[in-house]
Parts: structure tokens; sequence; C-alpha cells
């Protein structure tokens, strides 16, 4: 049963214009989100999936205002966030946080990791005197599982794992209620990956947060998601729950994705699905399906038509037409 909808995203658009070396030819974009539209439920996990790329990035920095959308709606707890005032986009940066992929580079490599934390808790108000944003610094650390020394030592002094625990503290430093994590495990070793994944479930489930969790690697993002959004030059190609991606009706890009995890099992496995070519150009995609050009089912009418968004059940729905062959209601 899903919860409170507190984040609805509508027809979402990011275009980036692009420099014609003629003065006189037509404008040329990248369309880097092109009409996403999605929800997301209070206390989720949603986690969203694509190979380099696809937009996950952008449409994380477009949702959360720090690049300006170039059409859509963002509706955040019945308010359209997409065109706010400087005040009022800093109330939005309160209740919605990133944590970025390179915590190093987001940090002041001048600033000592307390002074980086104090700074973010005093600009946005959280605490009424330097004492308590001391202390409040202090618990963060210990929160995140650093020591209270951590707060005298520069980023540089940190491992990879420290640093992303690190970049977790200061994005809860101002209390937010979601969490955009972009690609924040992928730089990251195996076993410290899990450890970070671990920390994410125990402080979603302490402090009651909800996520967007964005990841190339499907492996990844189905071990902490409850909903899973497919991503593909832009469009969103399925979305679906945990179960109904793993289930025998996907879209041929998923299946793509999910041939891909490797399995500690003796057991017979799918074959891997290699994809042919390389992404097409966000500049100029195909006319037809997105995926169209690189799928090992694509029919004639796929490289003329786009697919509508199919809806399988009250919780999948695939862009695919032959998704719609197979059954289900096609749901603009």
């Amino acid at each position: 049963m899903l919860s409170e909808k507190i984040l609805e995203v509508s027809n979402l658009e990011k275009r980036f214009h692009i420099k014609n070396s003629s003065l006189f030819g037509p404008k040329k974009y990248v369309h880097a989100v092109d009409d996403v539209s999605f929800d997301l439920y209070e206390g989720e996990t949603l986690g969203i999936v694509g190979e380099s790329g696809s937009g996950k990035s952008t449409l994380a920095r477009t949702v959360l205002n720090l690049t300006k959308p170039s059409g859509g709606k963002i509706i955040y707890r019945g308010k359209d966030i997409s065109k706010v005032s400087r005040r009022e986009q800093k109330e939005v940066s309160s209740s919605m946080q990133m944590i970025f992929q390179d915590p190093y580079a987001s940090l002041n490599p001048k600033l000592k990791i307390g002074s980086a934390l104090c700074e973010a808790i005093e600009v946005h108000g959280v605490v009424s005197s330097k004492k308590e944003a001391r202390e409040r610094t202090l618990a963060l650390l210990d929160l995140v599982g650093l020591q209270s020394e951590a707060a005298e030592r520069y980023p540089h002094e940190f491992s990879g794992g420290q640093r992303q625990r690190i970049g977790i503290a200061r994005a809860l430093a101002i209390q937010p209620q979601v969490l955009f994590c972009d690609e924040s495990v992928s730089a990251l070793d195996v076993s410290v990956q899990a450890q970070i994944l671990n920390l994410f479930n125990e402080l979603k489930e302490e402090l009651k947060l909800t996520y967007v969790f964005i990841a190339h690697d499907l492996a990844v993002v189905r071990y902490i998601s409850d909903r899973i959004l497919v991503m593909y030059l832009g469009k969103i190609m399925e979305i679906a729950t945990y179960s109904e991606i793993f289930s025998d009706k996907n879209h041929p890009y998923t299946e793509s994705l999910r041939s891909a995890i490797l399995e500690p099992t003796t057991e017979a496995k799918q074959e891997r699905i290699i994809l042919k070519g390389d992404l097409p150009s966000p500049i100029s995609p195909p006319a037809g399906c997105r995926f169209c050009t690189r799928c090992f089912k694509a029919e004639a009418i796929c490289f003329e038509e786009e697919p509508d968004f199919v809806q399988m059940s009250d919780t999948h729905a695939i862009r695919c037409h032959i998704a719609k062959v197979e059954g289900g209601s096609a749901d603009e």
C-alpha cells in the first residue's frame, strides 16, 4: 500500500541549447530529460537506473531546481516548485537535498569537516547559536558512523567511504525530508558499498526519510529500492515495484540490464543480453521508440511510432509497442 504522495513530476523537460556553426541554421538542443512523469510517496525509496547518458542525474538536478526545467511541473506537497523565488528555493533546499557521487569534489578542501557542517547548519537557521551548531555537528558525525575527532580533519585525510559518510552528514545537517542520492556508492569498493547502503537503510528508518536513489547498476538499485524507474535517452522506459521489475513481462532494455547482474548461484542463469551499438545522440533521438536502434525485439512500428506508456498493473507501466500487443491499456 502506497503512502501519501509528496512529490509529483509531470511532463518534465530539460533541453540544453547548442550553439550552431551557422547564424541562420535551425536551433539545436540536447534532449536530456524529455516528457518525464512520476510520483514519489512518503517513506519509500524510488530507484532510478539506466546507463550513462540516460538523463538520470539531470532529472534529479532539475527536480531540485539546481538547473531550471524547460517545461513541465514539479509539485512538492501540493506546491509547484518549478518556478519559485530565491527565498522559496531556500525552503525547497531545506526539504530536499542531494548526495553527490564524488563527495570530495563537493567539499571545500580548505575547510575542516566540522566547519563545513556548522556552516550549512547556521546558514539554514537550524540552530540558534554556534554552540548548538557544534553539538549538532558532532551528533551528525556519530549518526553516520564517524568519531568526533573527524570534525578537526580536512577532506583529503579521509578514505572514499568516510568522505561519503561526511556527504551524507552534510545533507542531513538541515533536516531534509527527501534525499536524492546520485550514484552515491558507484565509486566505492563492493564491501564499502554494502556498508553505505546499510547506513542508508538505517537512516531511512531512524529519521523517516524518503529516497530517490540513482545508479547505473540494477543490482545496487534493487537492494535498496521499493519501486524502480528505468530511463533511456531522457525517457522513462519502465516503472515498477521491485518484484515486477524481475517478472516475466519487462521492457527489453530492462531485460538487458537485468541480465548483467552477477548472481552468486550454481543454478542456470539467463544468458547475458549484449546491446549492439552506442546510445543515440540526444540532439537527434530516433523518430520512433528511443530504444529501437539497439532493441533485440524491435519491429517495424518501433522505428516509425513512439509507444505510449502501457499500464500493465496499478504499479507497473512500460513504454513499449510489444507490451501493448501482449496486453494492457494505454495510460497517458
